[in-house]
């Protein structure tokens, strides 16, 4: 959320996503689309991706080619695990994620194009997303087709007490829910996104800027390049085309707290990603606060399990889906310093070619998403990401 006027891009709207594989008809309702494996023993170390060919679906993950998988042995739940199908056209996946909602933000560059992309060139189709831009029938038929609810810009939504009870329902078998928020300023924000997680006793909170997260003096707070002394936050500026100033030189910087046990792959080579003015979270004293907000103080990323089965991670921002935190745009101060006097500038070391330190760097949005979808999914067989920005958890 931000008080940020600009032509709102309605992305996702356009990603037309579908499904590579049909769900099963014969899943039950409870828990998201049981298959007919083992039960839970470890969920696999995922990796997001897509290749949706066409671009009419998004994937997630290496199915087609065989790719290994691995074990999680902190992941005890008793839930069937998923399965490898494929379909009459040899399109193969293990799991299924709606997109509930837009990517539509009033933020002044709220490009999604690199987030976007990024999950559909990385993948082979380990996972598969359908976007669902208007508000479906939220019911134990429509749960059933997915293991992944990711709770968008539902602005204006409002969820049936029987709607609800079905969420709590398909989570308590296993079902993962990731929520965002912060797409708009409105005062009713906070309430509307929180619908499908407060069975859980999460919930943004807030209804006026003054209560906001990840407020705009963020931008006066340091960022360390792993563990480092350096302040390096200057190095997500730049100069040159129209912009005076980066969109991530503004933003909180937001930095998480390592997990141990079932919580490790939430937080494993998760440094930095960076927030600008979202709704912070509450969160019961069964959850875990994986960061806050260094400003506010406020939660900004929570995570619970629900019934010892599914699992719920709530964020407090939207700007981990903008592509201006995925990637440098234009050249930043100082780039062409090659030398020590360039806190920027990283030389050569062996066989690693030097580098500028640039948002890519400083911010680990990819990472933040691989985690997000490897925590929240259930134990399958072949869920994988392939990109040098990932660090994939291998158990």
């Amino acid at each position: 959320m931000s008080p940020r006027p600009s032509s709102a891009l309605v992305l996702a709207s356009s990603l037309a996503l579908a499904l590579a594989c049909s769900a099963d008809p014969s899943s039950p309702s409870g828990g998201g689309r049981p298959n007919t494996g083992q039960p839970g023993v470890g969920g696999s170390g995922p990796i997001l991706s897509t290749t949706a060919g066409s671009g009419s679906g998004l994937a997630i993950g290496n199915a087609n080619t065989g790719g290994a998988t691995t074990s999680d042995p902190n992941d005890k739940r008793d839930i069937p695990m998923r399965e490898k199908i494929c379909d009459a056209a040899g399109k193969c996946s293990c799991l299924h994620l709606a997109l509930l909602g837009t990517l539509t933000s009033a933020a002044d560059d709220p490009d999604t194009s690199a987030f976007t992309k990024w999950l559909s060139d990385k993948s082979d189709g380990s996972a598969t997303a359908t976007n669902v831009p208007t508000k479906p029938t939220v019911d134990a038929a429509f749960l059933a087709n997915y293991d992944i609810l990711l709770v968008a810009n539902v602005n204006g939504w409002t969820f049936s007490a029987d709607e609800k009870a079905a969420v709590k329902t398909w989570v308590e078998n296993g079902g993962g829910v990731i929520t965002l928020t912060g797409f708009t300023s409105g005062e009713k924000e906070a309430a509307d996104t929180s619908q499908l997680i407060s069975f859980a006793g999460l919930s943004y909170t807030g209804t006026s800027k003054d209560q906001a997260a990840a407020p705009a003096a963020g931008e006066q707070l340091p960022v360390y390049y792993k563990g480092g002394t350096d302040d390096l936050k200057l190095c997500m500026n730049w100069s040159g085309g129209t912009t005076t100033r980066a969109q991530p030189f503004i933003t909180t910087p937001i930095k998480f707290t390592p997990q141990t046990g079932t919580l490790e792959k939430l937080t494993a080579n998760l440094d930095y990603v960076g927030a600008f003015m979202g709704w912070p979270i509450s969160a019961p004293a069964d959850a875990t606060v994986v960061a806050k907000d260094p400003v506010t103080k406020g939660n900004m990323a929570v995570a619970k399990e629900v019934n010892g089965k599914g699992r719920v991670f709530a964020f407090g921002d939207e700007w981990v889906i903008f592509s201006n935190e995925w990637e440098q745009t234009g050249s930043f101060n100082g780039s062409h310093q090659m030398d020590a006097s360039n806190k920027c500038w990283v030389p050569a070391s062996g066989t690693a070619a030097g580098f500028f330190h640039a948002v890519q760097t400083l911010y680990q949005t990819k990472q933040f998403w691989y985690n997000a979808i490897n925590w929240v999914a259930p134990p399958n067989q072949c869920f994988t990401i392939v990109d040098e920005g990932v660090v994939p958890v291998i158990r």
